[in-house]
């Protein structure tokens, strides 16, 4: 499982998505409770709750299969106190909104600074990429699937935040002491950042005076950098890791970037930043009901699991933040760990956990609460071998990273699984800090950053696991005692002459994503599974399935090697393999083909004007065919639109239903014939390619040229050169109407070639390979209507209609055809969630007509 997906699951998502819009109970669900939420006035305190107790109600069936969560807590009015922003501590005004938490930054007249959240209604449920991608709240207005996602946010626990921070405050780390209040309608104008106005709802408002200093609280991208920046900069391990352990207590899962903030402090020579968390609502999550759990996965939220007495799937569970972990605590031995897990079981006795929990509304608690306050307690019994099990994982991709000043690290390898690493200031002792990395450690990187800098090895590493150093910018040195299974990667200006490699390899390289460090890219691979399916009334039903296993390790453009292997019920097995190496203008990519006893190819004859036999069963023109290929092809970028393709492909070819009278073939061939052995044929090809873009009005201009070499290695005499094109160009002419055109053609320079080999027509409305010969051209053109958005009670769908024509013929030897064959037609498509897309054709033609049906991304 990877810290950071960006995983395609296509089918699984439209199967999912799907399954949950039809289920949903059309009830009404509102954030803001201005209408018919519970609000009685008690002098200046009211009772109010954070959903309409009316919009969270559902039936069994609903309740089984999507789970009840903690929606009571959502519609349980809690005693208030009213609160208007501008008499509090002299009047609040905005500064800032806080989006990805649904906050507001506000201060008053004295310059102390002070958090206002909305209650409940957690937007980090949408922090999926998924979810990114295709959510907007206006488009999903008044929509069961808005609903679903309203009654989702219910998996989070709205006071969870109440308990989190009293918890931080007695183990010494930031807290706020968050206050519940009630804004009354018109208090204020001021909207979170979904424009949703914060009057007439519950809100929780921190005290961040002694944060009040802006210069002195940095983001953590800013201090990422810091730290590279000079050795004097320093991430607080123990408060960091103290963090992190009190995250994994309360099952706080939603610990990306965003959610912390670092403040500056001065020790001696040195700066330490330490975390400050605002943002505490994820924990004590529960996940019910038959399909959510899977449905999670589904959109990438996997490491959104239930509340429990037992820390489960921990690298799962923390992927959000185990990039960060890796870098902030890289100078964090195991002993930090277990010491922090110590330190928190004994300054949370049973007294400080009851008062920590009795913070929830009492209007809210009750059995949940207590069932959350024994799972807190069994979790702190487990925390020493969490944090020792936790440890292990981040030591399984180690990352160490020096600074942009002068650097020397030393490696001592003590046996095939054990080493240390040690960095110092430059040439002096000035000593930073060591690491041990033991036989958990399956390969550890070392970055340099700028700077003169030395890397030193000492030790025999004849079973040592990969260890990769990585130059930056200046004079860099390399003394190694043994190279076995070190790799090194400078820029192509480096000097070799100083270094001792001993056998290990160097690569020197002026891209710069080699040398430059970003705390994301750790080494991680991932599985995806991706159903499709297709119909056509020539070919049939077509399904199938992809799994893909990606690799990402150090060398990636965007990833280290990535395998695909698929299968079709027509077609068969296919796999396409990707290897791309560092250098950007060039890629590998292998693809091999094995079909099932399914496979066909259709035979009507020679020639562009063969009958179509319109009487007949389609099985009648169709071939049976097993092939076998394997075709390893390299891309050649020359520059952001053009790019050159070489391929050398094995190709074997076997026909089936040698003797079977009803089909068409066997009125052509006679019994014996040679189309009937086996063929095999070596396929060489150069391919020039143009895709560019030319602004709004051409949104695309594409242009393909090939030349090509098929050897039949049975019979020589058989060979042939081959050419085939293509040209298009997409043209918006205004913001809903597209004209889409191309134009396709093929040449085979001799009459020798089989039948499944000749230049052919695909012409929309005709069946596939109606017409063959020596050679071919034909043209499709569409024109596309944008109709924007279809109004649904269920998602939003964006849809369209098109028209389209296609004319092209073949030409054959000895054949004095000046015919044309045309097809016209048109279909609609239909988006669902910005990225899928659902198209249903027709064309017809003077055979008859064709229909089909596509799922896929795009147009």
């Amino acid at each position: 499982m990877s810290y950071k997906k960006n995983i395609t699951r296509i089918g699984a998502e439209i199967y999912f998505v799907w399954s949950f819009l039809l289920l949903l109970n059309p009830f009404q669900l509102r954030a803001q409770l201005s209408e018919g939420a519970d609000s009685i006035a008690n002098g200046k305190f009211v009772k109010k709750s954070i959903y309409a107790p009316q919009a969270l109600q559902h039936g069994s069936l609903y309740n089984k299969l999507w789970g009840i969560h903690y929606r009571d807590m959502y519609i349980k009015p809690i005693l208030a106190k009213t609160l208007d922003l501008s008499e509090v501590e002299g009047g609040l005004v905005l500064e800032r909104q806080i989006p990805h938490i649904h906050g507001l930054f506000m201060r008053n007249g004295a310059g102390d600074l002070f958090l206002v959240r909305v209650v409940g209604g957690s937007s980090t449920f949408m922090q999926s990429a998924f979810f990114r991608d295709i959510y907007n709240k206006n488009d999903f207005k008044e929509t069961y699937l808005d609903k679903f996602i309203g009654d989702a946010y219910t998996i989070t626990n709205p006071y969870s935040f109440l308990v989190a921070d009293r918890l931080a405050d007695q183990l010494g780390l930031a807290s706020f002491n968050p206050q519940i209040y009630y804004l009354p309608k018109g208090a204020t104008v001021d909207t979170i950042a979904d424009g949703s106005c914060i009057s007439d709802r519950l809100v929780a408002i921190y005290d961040l005076k002694k944060y009040n200093t802006d210069s002195h609280v940095f983001t953590t991208e800013e201090v990422l950098k810091k730290v590279q920046d000079s050795k004097s900069y320093f991430v607080n391990q123990d408060e960091y890791v103290r963090e992190r352990l009190l995250d994994m207590l309360i099952g706080d899962w939603n610990k990306v970037p965003e959610n912390w903030m670092w403040y500056e402090k001065q020790s001696g020579d040195s700066l330490i930043y330490s975390p400050i968390v605002l943002d505490r609502g994820q924990a004590f999550t529960k996940v019910d009901g038959i399909f959510l759990k899977s449905m999670l996965g589904v959109l990438n939220l996997g490491s959104i699991s239930s509340y429990d007495g037992e820390f489960k799937k921990m690298k799962k569970s923390n992927s959000l933040s185990f990039a960060l972990d890796v870098a902030l605590s890289s100078r964090s031995g195991g002993d930090v760990w277990i010491n922090q897990a110590k330190f928190i079981q004994q300054e949370l006795t049973d007294k400080k956990i009851d008062e920590a929990f009795q913070r929830f509304p009492k209007e809210i608690q009750g059995a949940d609460t207590k069932a959350l306050k024994s799972n807190f307690k069994k979790r702190k019994k487990l925390l020493v071998q969490a944090a020792q099990k936790y440890y292990n994982i981040l030591q399984t991709t180690p990352v160490i990273v020096g600074t942009v000043e002068n650097d020397r690290f030393e490696i001592d390898q003590f046996s095939g699984d054990s080493l240390s690493v040690s960095i110092f200031s430059g040439d002096s002792d000035n000593f930073l800090y060591r690491k041990n990395f033991n036989k958990r450690s399956k390969e550890i990187w070392i970055y340099g950053l700028d700077g003169d800098d030395s890397f030193v090895q000492r030790g025999d590493r004849k079973y040592a696991k990969p260890l990769l150093l990585i130059g930056g910018n200046g004079e860099n040195a390399y003394h190694l005692h043994d190279g076995n299974n070190i790799k090194i990667y400078d820029y192509k200006e480096h000097n070799k002459t100083r270094d001792a490699l001993e056998g290990a390899g160097m690569m020197l390289t002026d891209v710069e994503n080699v040398h430059q460090y970003d705390y994301e890219k750790l080494k991680y691979k991932t599985l995806d599974f991706t159903p499709m399916g297709i119909y056509d009334s020539d070919l049939g039903l077509s399904l199938g399935a992809y799994l893909t296993y990606t690799m990402y390790g150090f060398k990636r453009v965007p990833y280290t090697y990535r395998h695909r292997l698929g299968y079709n019920y027509l077609e068969g097995f296919s796999y396409l393999g990707f290897f791309p190496p560092f250098d950007e203008r060039f890629n590998l990519i292998v693809q091999a083909s094995l079909t099932t006893p399914n496979n066909f190819y259709n035979f009507f004859g020679f020639g562009n004007q063969t009958p179509g036999y319109k009487d007949e069963k389609n099985s009648y023109n169709q071939v049976k065919i097993d092939r076998y290929n394997i075709a390893p092809s390299l891309y050649w970028r020359l520059n952001d639109w053009q790019r050159f393709i070489g391929t050398a492909a094995f190709e074997l070819f076997q026909l089936k239903d040698k003797y079977d009278e009803s089909r068409f073939i066997n009125h052509v061939y006679e019994h014996g014939d040679q189309i009937f052995k086996n063929k095999t044929f070596v396929d060489l090809g150069l391919t020039y390619e143009i895709s560019q873009k030319f602004g709004d009005a051409v949104s695309k201009v594409e242009f393909s040229t090939t030349l090509g070499w098929k050897l039949n290695l049975g019979h020589a005499d058989r060979n042939f050169t081959y050419w085939k094109g293509n040209a298009g160009i997409n043209l918006k002419i205004s913001d809903r109407i597209t004209f889409a055109t191309k134009v396709v053609g093929n040449l085979l320079f001799t009459d020798k070639y089989e039948f499944y080999q000749a230049a052919t027509t695909k012409l929309r409305g005709y069946r596939d390979n109606r017409f063959i010969g020596k050679q071919s051209m034909y043209q499709f053109s569409d024109l596309r209507f944008d109709l924007g958005r279809l109004e649904n009670p269920f998602t939003p769908v964006l849809y369209g209609v098109f028209g389209g024509f296609d004319y092209g013929r073949v030409w054959y030897a000895d054949e004095k055809s000046k015919k044309w064959h045309s097809s016209c037609g048109g279909g609609f498509w239909l988006t669902f969630f910005k990225k899928y897309t659902g198209k249903f054709s027709y064309f017809g033609s003077k055979d008859g007509g064709r229909f089909y049906i596509d799922l896929g991304m795009g147009f």
